[in-house]
């Protein structure tokens, strides 16, 4: 067994419903049953449903959602929050009783969840070998776009629904695919309200650096950003792409620093946020604004980046501070709290568009009354439902459009929401400081 390749496989435990994590792998996605042994096989999932027994219990209706997730590789620090998210939101509605179906029976929900590995290519195979294998019908989306488009095809050519919580490339959505639901707005929006926070400043920037990782998300990113500066009449004075393996920026913030812009935009993951900090700081480039779409959001890039991730920004579609009432936590406050008991660090909008991809699959069970993969896809074109991520109604792309708000790292306070106003805990630190005031 390899084990660089991981499935997360939980199912039911007699004594609190919960499923465990079950290692498994070899080197492609086949074999899984062989690979496990004793009890540990997978369960078929007939249209999407099993009936299990327990020893002396009562044999059980399960409904089982199936999908890939970045447990390692690149994109690992982010995609352990979509999985961690997914298993909760599972864990407590099945706590709560399970799925009332229309169709009159009450279901458990079980998560299927491959390592992808943080590769396009895997992840495409693994959503075909749950259709075609293990019979599963109703499919949670993978992090990043790059990786949500091929198990978008995989769904699309199966016809079976998948709700993304991790992809917002504006491709997904013009594919004419009617199987695919993504829970966040598209990636040329993301940077507009950082924008705007930047032009509402006493001092608002005249220029911009633009640094952009060459995938469809960032692309995006990128391209939306553009529109806006324009719009703004900020000069675009770098535009730079960032290489897939790129690990030393020294060039690109040469760069910035001959320019003088004003604000910077790093169009990357994690990875790429994490690395641009460390040199902006070694470097010691200046500039008033110091942006990345969501991946330096983490507690992750706090730790390794320490103080030279100081106030860095970045977008969300989700304020956690802001409460809303949520019918399986209770409230986003609750949720928040529930993540940081039972996984040791806080939330971003990555867990809360995980849970609401859990939650959108419930009530479309909930409102049809035959469960198919077709009714079940109708359903979710039609669901409207206050939950801890805000009001999930999909328009007629399949996006749910939403305004971003934006953070910011500050010194001892941590993440704080600084805009927009009417909605921000703390004022932002704009400009930023220059290295010799730190």
């Amino acid at each position: 067994m390899s084990p660089e390749s991981h499935t997360s496989n939980r199912k039911q435990r007699s004594t609190n419903r919960r499923r465990v994590l079950k290692v498994v792998g070899g080197a492609g996605v086949a074999g899984l049953a062989g690979c496990m042994g004793g009890d540990s096989t997978v369960p078929a999932a007939a249209s999407g449903t099993v009936d299990t027994t327990d020893g002396d219990e009562t044999p059980t209706d399960t409904i089982t959602l199936g999908g890939s997730m970045s447990l390692s590789g690149d994109l690992s620090d982010l995609g352990r929050l979509y999985a961690d998210a997914y298993d909760l939101t599972v864990d407590r509605i099945n706590d709560a009783g399970g799925v009332e179906g229309g169709d009159g029976t009450t279901y458990e929900l079980d998560l299927v969840l491959r390592d992808d590995e943080s590769d396009p290519t895997r992840s495409e195979a693994i959503y075909q070998d749950l259709v075609d294998r293990e019979g599963v019908d109703y499919l949670v989306g993978p992090y990043s776009s790059e990786i949500t488009l091929p198990a978008g095809d995989a769904a699309a050519a199966a016809e079976r629904p998948l709700v993304a919580g991790g992809g917002a490339s504006t491709q997904l959505f013009e594919r004419d695919n009617e199987w695919i639901f993504g829970l966040l707005p598209t990636a040329d929006t993301y940077a507009t309200t950082s924008i705007e926070m930047a032009m509402a400043q006493p001092d608002p920037p005249s220029t911009a650096a633009i640094l952009t990782k060459e995938d469809p998300f960032n692309q995006d990113v990128a391209a939306g950003a553009r529109r806006t500066l324009q719009s703004v009449g900020v000069d675009v004075v770098v535009d730079e792409p960032i290489a897939d393996e790129a690990a030393d920026l020294s060039t690109h913030f040469t760069l910035v620093e001959d320019a003088d812009a004003d604000i910077l935009l790093v169009n990357g993951y994690q990875n790429d946020a994490v690395a641009a900090a460390e040199q902006l700081a070694s470097e010691t480039v200046d500039v008033d604004m110091a942006w990345a779409p969501g991946g330096n959001l983490t507690d992750s890039f706090s730790e390794q980046t320490g103080e030279n991730g100081d106030f860095w920004y970045g977008p969300s579609p989700w304020a956690s501070t802001v409460d809303s009432v949520d019918g399986v936590f209770g409230s986003a406050s609750e949720f928040r709290s529930a993540i940081e008991s039972e996984y040791g660090y806080e939330p971003t909008y990555h867990s809360a568009a995980a849970s609401a991809v859990v939650q959108t699959f419930q009530h479309a069970f909930t409102e049809t009354n035959e469960l198919t993969p077709e009714t079940v896809r109708n359903a979710i074109r039609d669901v409207q439902f206050d939950s801890l991520y805000g009001s999930v109604q999909f328009d007629e792309d399949g996006v749910i459009p939403r305004e971003m708000v934006v953070y910011q790292w500050q010194p001892d306070t941590g993440t704080q929401l600084v805009w927009p106003e009417e909605v921000s805990e703390a004022d932002p630190i704009y400009p930023m400081p220059t290295w010799d005031e730190r």
